[in-house]
Order: structure tokens, then sequence, then C-alpha cells
């Protein structure tokens, strides 16, 4: 079978017109799409978490969580370093309507409120792997924030931002229901 030389120029072309037609077709309504559901997205995460919180509030009947790292809780029998993770960033709708309020000032709303969302998720979890591993509390809670991703010049790039969350796991003998403080 003979492979016309027509065929041959176009093999090596494959990679460029793909990476036109996504830059023209596909890029363009990826960005429409976050557009249009960013705002819906980022209320139902807010919805779930408070969801979670409540179910855990409601199920210990307290927060497990204290960030006070000089008392600790009467009968603690064990104990162990618990962390949580997240890693959030806005979208290419979310970062162009950044850039627009850096450019005529005012509050950046979109990045405080992702942030917002994202610490709740990860205190969230915090409790959830406290929960999991038998800890009735976790005192001296601490979070660390972190840029990551790729910085191109200009400080053009990806903006992604690691939320994370640790503590450490206590079990007490005696229910801390009954603990006077």
């Amino acid at each position: 079978m003979e492979v016309s030389p027509y065929l041959l120029l176009l093999i090596p072309l494959i990679p460029l017109i793909l990476w036109v037609a996504f830059w023209t077709i596909a890029y363009p309504v990826m960005f429409l799409y976050g557009a249009i559901t960013s705002s819906s997205s980022k209320r139902r995460w807010r919805k779930d978490v408070l969801r979670r919180e409540r179910g855990t509030m409601e199920k210990v009947g307290r927060d497990t969580l204290s960030m006070d790292k000089i008392r600790i809780p009467l009968g603690a029998t064990e104990s162990e370093v618990i962390w949580a993770s997240i890693v959030i960033g806005p979208s290419h709708w979310q970062q162009l309507i950044g850039s627009l309020y850096n450019i005529i000032g005012g509050s950046v709303d979109v990045y405080r409120d992702i942030i917002a969302i994202g610490r709740s998720e990860v205190l969230q979890r915090l409790r959830e792997i406290a929960e999991e591993k038998g800890f009735d509390n976790v005192v001296a809670v601490r979070l660390d924030t972190s840029m990551i991703g790729t910085f191109r010049s200009q400080g053009k790039g990806s903006k992604g931002i690691e939320i994370f969350a640790y503590g450490t796991g206590v079990k007490t003998e005696v229910p801390s229901s009954f603990i006077v403080q």
C-alpha cells in the first residue's frame, strides 16, 4: 500500500491543528461554561460544606476543633497529629473578574469567597478525619495557606492555593460533655 505524500506532510501538522482547534473552539466554550456556572457551583459547594458542618455539630453536640494550644482536655489517653488539605483555584472567568477589579480598584470578592469556602472545607475535612480515627477533640488547630502552580513572566500563570489544616487529635477516657473546664 502506497502512502500519499500529502498525508506524510499532514502527520507532523496534526498537533498544530489540534492546538488551533482547542484555542479557537474548545477554550471559548469552556470559558463561557465557567462564566455561566461558576456562581452556582460556588453556592452548591458552600451549601454542601455547611450541611456537613451542621451534621457533625448535631452528631457530636459541639465543635471538636480548638485553636487553643495551651489547654489539653482532661483525661487524655491518646494523641496523634492529624491533617487535611485542599488545593483550590479560581476559574479563568473568576481570574478575569479579579483582574478587572485590580484595574478599577475595590475588593476582589471572587478570591475572598473561594478562600473562605476552601478554609471551611479543609476544617470540615479535619473534623471528619478526627471522627474517623475516633478522636474526641482536635487541639492546637492551625491553618497554613500557600500559593502553588506554574508561574510565568509578569506574574501570569495558573493560580492555585493550597490550604493545609493540622492539629493534635486527642482521645479522652471521659466523654467531653462531662468535663468541666
